[in-house]
């Protein structure tokens, strides 16, 4: 072979190829893996224009694949006033960080707040319009819920999108009212689409600057693609994304899935499965399924017949699914589906799975793609919250690979920080951020849980992605992480504190620190 481009040497490779699990040493020919072996036979490879990085024993992997999470909304996030536990541990501590927010912009235009979470507050319960009024009576505001399932506004942004006593909910929507007359409360359950069609968007511009913002962030994690679940996907959606990546500058690949209700928009562009290059591709059909209200939305029927619609027209499937009865719904919905050619359907989170619905979720055939990042950064409000019994079904993760369900894991950012070592600690420990056990019956071995956030995810994304992605393996495109640390050699409840030092895309260096 001719001398390669780069080598990286002196290094605890960790391909995730069966075929050669670790080496000491990886060289890159363009944008592709050429070679995978020993330092000492790397050293004769070495060109005159080739540059050789030592990796002083740390780990070398396959760029991290986020399988699930929102870029656009975790990029709107990095400018929303965060009002998460840390610094919001009251409704009090909320109306001081949404006024100091309000401000700095200028009155009459929107003020976006994130990440408060009803639980963790002193008083237990959701902010209403009334204290965002007290904190900004001159500007709309719009406070979104840890999760993104939960929004609250203020009277003036409640009046802005239309929401008033007489306001029907939208199907699979809830709006909280008032005890004593009736009146909306501020409180909009699953109505993030709703208020997304009323707010108007940020300009281009700001946008751009956002969402370069966000591929920074990313890239400094190591994520090299990531797949962008957003259930609104439509042909605009991929035509903004397009833009954005020849815009922006480095950026992780992306794999955009497609609104189940919008795949005639991709139809009529003779946009299917799979459409695109190794940059920019369009992936599954996402579909909600919630219990928003004490009721499934859409009804179980409903939910088979659109799973075997979107099938039928040439999409696998990706189904929202947290409570156990949705999980078991999807499942169902799956097993009736059409298979489609190319990739597994899949249960996205299967956040609550007892061992009937385990079971249904084996014999469905499907794919999960979960978040271990959950157990660590909410583990303790789960423990809280969740019922005894409940808690050892909780993000299964081990369950579902002994059963050979495909796992592929993922960040839902902005829900939770899309860093992949926090969530890799918490595979491997299933341990909270304080160190109390959640489930432990579900932990994993190191390799394993980097295998769903590598190889597995990447696999998730569908055949395509799978043959060239996910592993550091002569002819996959050279996406690679080096950290600064041998992660395979340490303590699993020290993970967490591994960093990126640098990050290659197609063998182009896009970060280091």
């Amino acid at each position: 072979m001719p001398p390669p481009d780069l080598i990286l040497t002196n290094a605890r490779v960790l391909t995730m190829d069966a075929r050669t699990p670790s080496a000491d040493a990886l060289a890159v020919s363009g944008e592709r893996i050429a070679w995978v072996g020993t330092a000492d036979s790397a050293a004769a490879l070495r060109g005159a224009n080739t540059r050789v990085v030592d990796c002083g024993g740390a780990s070398v992997v396959p760029g991290f694949h986020d399988a699930h999470m929102h870029i656009l909304a975790y990029a709107a996030s990095l400018d929303a006033a965060d009002c998460g536990p840390a610094r919001a541990a009251s409704i009090g501590d909320i109306r001081r960080v949404i006024q100091s927010a309000a401000a700095r912009v200028p009155e009459g235009e929107w003020v976006r707040g994130r990440g408060y979470d009803h639980d963790a507050l002193a008083e237990s319960r959701h902010p209403t319009r009334r204290d965002l009024d007290a904190a900004a009576p001159k500007h709309p505001v719009r406070l979104t819920h840890r999760s993104g399932h939960a929004d609250v506004l203020n009277s003036l942004a409640l009046e802005r999108v239309g929401i008033a006593d007489s306001t029907p909910e939208p199907p699979g929507a809830t709006i909280s009212r008032s005890l004593e007359d009736g009146a909306p409360d501020g409180l909009l359950l699953e109505m993030g689409e709703y208020l997304d069609a009323k707010i108007p968007p940020p300009p281009y511009h700001v946008l751009r600057e956002r969402v370069a913002r966000a591929a920074r962030n990313l890239l400094a994690f190591g994520i090299t693609s990531a797949q962008d679940a957003t259930h609104t996907n439509g042909a605009d959606r991929w035509d903004l994304f397009d833009a954005l990546r020849q815009s922006v500058g480095p950026m992780p690949r992306i794999t955009m899935m497609a609104g189940g209700a919008r795949l005639s928009e991709f139809a009529e562009r003779g946009m299917g499965f799979g459409f695109g290059d190794d940059r920019l591709r369009l992936g599954h059909a996402k579909l909600m399924a919630t219990a928003s209200g004490g009721r499934q939305n859409p009804p179980p029927s409903e939910l088979r017949r659109i799973a075997a619609d979107c099938a039928r027209a040439g999409f696998p499937i990706a189904v929202h699914a947290v409570e156990s009865e949705i999980v078991a719904s999807a499942a169902d919905a799956i097993a009736n589906a059409p298979k489609v050619a190319g990739a597994r359907h899949r249960i996205e989170h299967c956040a609550e799975c007892p061992p009937a619905v385990l079971d249904a979720v084996t014999r469905c055939g499907a794919a999960v793609a979960t978040q271990p990042a959950f157990i660590h950064e909410s583990g303790d409000r789960y423990l809280r919250t969740v019922a005894r019994g409940a808690l050892p079904h909780l993000y299964r993760t081990r369950s579902l690979a002994v059963r050979g369900i495909p796992l592929a894991f993922g960040s839902d950012a902005p829900v939770a920080n899309p860093n992949p070592m926090p969530g890799l600690q918490a595979a491997a420990t299933r341990r909270s951020a304080t160190g109390a056990p959640l489930g432990e019956r579900e932990r994993m071995t190191v390799p394993a849980a980097l295998s769903a956030y590598t190889r597995g995810s990447a696999k998730s994304a569908g055949d395509a992605a799978a043959r060239e992605l996910g592993a550091l393996t002569p002819g996959h495109l050279a996406d690679i992480v080096v950290l600064d640390r041998d992660i395979s050699a340490i303590p699993p409840d020290e993970i967490g504190e591994a960093r990126v030092v640098m990050t290659i895309i197609g063998g182009e260096r896009v970060w280091e620190g």
